[in-house]
């Protein structure tokens, strides 16, 4: 199955159609979702910038056929609809789930209760309304990043981190509450916890974890809460992810490249030759420890002769020289070798722990230089990660911190566990962006024929979506809003201080966070009262262009407040700042995921509004607006499909636009035209046809980059 045009880092699989036909469903670091026959290979269908970033994980839907999930770095989490008529695939975007503050790791869903839950870089665990979208409860009991999530029975629920514990909780059904019940700290000796997986045998859990530390652990859940030790798999290398199978077997997907299969069935088991090499392996891959000095650990002679005080208790002792890792087994009464410990009298302290190099890095806030620690034979994705969780940036990264610790210390790294993981692919140690692009042609659902590279200087469009994101008519606002206030009491004396201290400079500046209670203040300013004026559509533009605030605003009343917007700027007594505004507003429904499916949505009203005399047209700003707007639909069906009709009316506002004699407004109405016959060359005999050729020739006097841009238009259309 070969299209993606990035690494492949999540996969899911499901029945479709009553379960008569099972399909495979991909993610990427390329921002797709991929639908898949895997029968055949065939790729049915393509969602291109499905998020804002990586995919992190898919999940199929427990509670409603044909449905799955999916968790992206860009914070969000999202539940689509698969749908096969004649024997054609589509998808469409059920419900976004917004509210983590870092890249989301993991998601489930629950088989009989209308709960997903999600684990993020921002040490939470959320659980959502499916239905609404709303965010139940944040419980954010780890102290690093939640990597796996696993629903038990009897509403358990199990979780994972990179702090190393792997935590059992109860969801209270009546307040919808997270509580921890048992916490499991020496699962993986502190190491980073990648990947869970569990199931329910008989009265208890058995869980199974992988990390970096390369050991398969299975952990014991007693129904008193009590963990017990069960068995361990060391790995050749990183485990990434592991899981139950229905049978009852496991699997593992190992940094060597390598799946595995453990089973119980002796029938199922592999040949002796097979496990001695595996075994083998497996043991000849030193264990890597954070470094300490040596002579601090127990001589090994006296050390191993006291038992251990449960199955699976890990020792670490000296003997000689270095350092060995044993493992107490009850069933033989002895301590057992796991490893060794590795040494080297040439390291660098980075806080308490000691590495063989470590670099001053700047994370990015300009004032304070980061150690990045790095270890003689590790894998640089490991320490890149680490480094990641520990500094709590943006999993973007990984690529740019891996690479950079390729090329400081490459001849030291091991070669024998060159092969990929699940965020990376497949070169791990020399991070390549080869691409195998898809023919999306051929693809059911894509609108857009692969870009035509004819070098164009000014098609399609190169700036992205327009958006008005920011205010520093803060002081103004304010004042209208205490007015407001004065005339129709909304808020109390205390939420109208909260709205001027904190709500007003986070939206003003575009970054920041806002609570939960503040989004309510918002709502009330925004749904109470009947006239939307200066400033409550400022508020909405600056709201909306925020991820919260477009999941808080669009999901009210099925989005109602853009038909509200677009009512009060289209009036004919609407004030200047209104129609500036309003017309701001809808360019930044583009700014965010869950705003841009509401701008397709409402493409119909919003051209019909663009193709009349709207109220100011004869204000530059006016212009300006109506030029950005119409680009950024150009940009959006520049990567999505486009109907005959909607390509019509599109070019028709453009064709009126350049005739508008503002030079800047006649650039972008030009370069949307560019982007819409790049993408959809099907368009061009729509161009031809309405005349806008005979249109263009007047305009090449007008400035250099309109003429050039012509020209662009004009090769485009021979």
């Amino acid at each position: 199955m070969i299209g993606h045009k990035g690494y492949v880092s999540a996969c899911a699989g499901g029945f479709l159609d009553n379960q008569s036909s099972i399909v495979v469903v991909t993610g990427s670091t390329d921002k797709s979702i991929r639908v898949w026959n895997p029968h055949s290979g065939q790729m049915l269908l393509s969602s291109d910038g499905a998020h804002e970033n990586t995919i992190s994980a898919l999940q199929w839907d427990d509670l409603i056929p044909d449905q799955f999930l999916s968790a992206s770095w860009d914070h969000n989490a999202a539940l689509w609809k698969l749908t096969q008529i004649e024997g054609a695939t589509s998808m469409a975007l059920v419900r976004r789930f917004c509210g983590h503050t870092g890249a989301v790791w993991t998601i489930v869903t629950m088989k009989d209760k209308p709960w997903v839950l999600t684990g993020s870089a921002d040490l939470s665990i959320r659980m959502w309304d499916r239905y609404s979208g709303a965010c139940l409860t944040t419980n954010a009991v780890h102290k690093g990043p939640v990597r796996g999530l696993v629903v038990l029975p009897r509403l358990y629920l199990a979780s994972a981190s990179n702090d190393g514990t792997m935590l059992i909780s109860i969801i209270n059904q009546e307040s919808a509450q997270i509580q921890k019940v048992a916490e499991i700290r020496d699962v993986h000796l502190g190491h980073f916890i990648y990947t869970l997986s569990g199931k329910k045998e008989g009265n208890d859990y058995l869980m199974a974890s992988g990390g970096e530390d390369r050991r398969l652990v299975l952990t014991r859940i007693l129904n008193s809460g009590v963990d017990e030790f069960a068995q361990e798999i060391l790995h050749p290398g990183t485990i990434w992810s592991v899981m139950y199978l229905p049978d009852g077997d496991i699997a593992t997907a190992c940094s060597d490249g390598t799946i595995r299969l453990f089973s119980t069935q002796r029938e199922r088991l592999s040949s002796e030759q097979e496990k001695s090499e595996f075994e083998s392996l497996a043991s000849s891959q030193n264990i890597s420890q954070d470094k300490v000095d040596v002579s601090k650990f127990e001589n090994a002679a006296i050390a191993l002769q006291e038992p251990g005080s449960k199955d699976g208790e890990q020792r670490v002792v000296r003997r000689g020289d270095s350092a060995e890792v044993h493992r107490w087994s009850a069933s033989s009464s002895m301590w057992e070798k796991v490893g060794d410990v590795v040494g080297n009298p040439a390291m660098t302290p980075k806080g308490n722990v000691s590495y063989d190099w470590t670099f001053d890095v700047d994370a990015g806030n300009g004032r304070e230089m980061k150690k990045l620690g790095y270890n003689r034979g590790e894998d640089p994705y490991i320490a890149a990660q680490r480094f990641i969780d520990e500094n709590q940036l943006s999993p973007e990264f990984l690529d740019q911190i891996s690479e950079f610790l390729i090329q400081q210390v490459g001849e030291h790294m091991p070669r024998a566990l060159s092969s990929g993981d699940t965020l990376t692919g497949a070169s791990r140690y020399v991070p390549r962006t080869t691409n195998i692009p898809a023919n999306s042609s051929e693809v059911h659902g894509l609108g857009p024929a692969p870009i035509r590279d004819q070098n164009l200087p000014h098609v399609p469009w190169k700036g992205g979506f327009i958006s008005f994101s920011h205010s520093d008519q803060s002081s103004r606002i304010m004042g209208k809003i205490t007015q407001l206030n004065q005339d129709s009491p909304s808020l109390s004396e205390a939420e109208l201080s909260d709205f001027e201290k904190k709500i007003l400079p986070v939206l003003s500046q575009g970054q920041g966070q806002l609570s939960a209670h503040q989004h309510e203040i918002l709502a009330c300013l925004l749904f109470k009262p009947t006239q939307l004026s200066f400033p409550l559509i400022d508020i909405a533009r600056l709201y909306v262009a925020r991820q919260d605030g477009s999941c808080a605003l669009l999901d009210y009343d099925n989005g109602v407040i853009i038909q509200r917007v677009i009512g009060e700027f289209k009036r004919s007594d609407a004030s200047l700042a209104t129609v500036i505004l309003g017309l701001r507003f809808l360019c930044n429904l583009f700014v965010t995921p869950r705003a841009r499916e509401a701008a397709r949505n409402v493409f119909d009203p919003v051209v019909h509004l663009l193709d009349r005399d709207l109220p100011h047209m004869g204000d530059k700003r006016v212009r300006q607006c109506c030029s950005s707007l119409v680009v950024n639909y150009s940009v959006l069906f520049a990567s999505g499909v486009i109907l005959d009709s909607e390509g019509k009316q599109l070019l028709g506002v453009c064709q009126r636009g350049v005739q508008s004699g503002d030079e800047l407004s006649v650039y972008m109405y030009l370069a949307a035209v560019g982007t819409l016959l790049v993408s959809h060359p099907r368009l061009s005999q729509t161009a031809l046809e309405s005349g806008l050729v005979e249109g263009l020739t007047s305009l090449g006097a007008t400035s250099t980059r309109i003429s050039e841009c012509v020209r662009d238009i004009e090769q485009l259309l021979q």
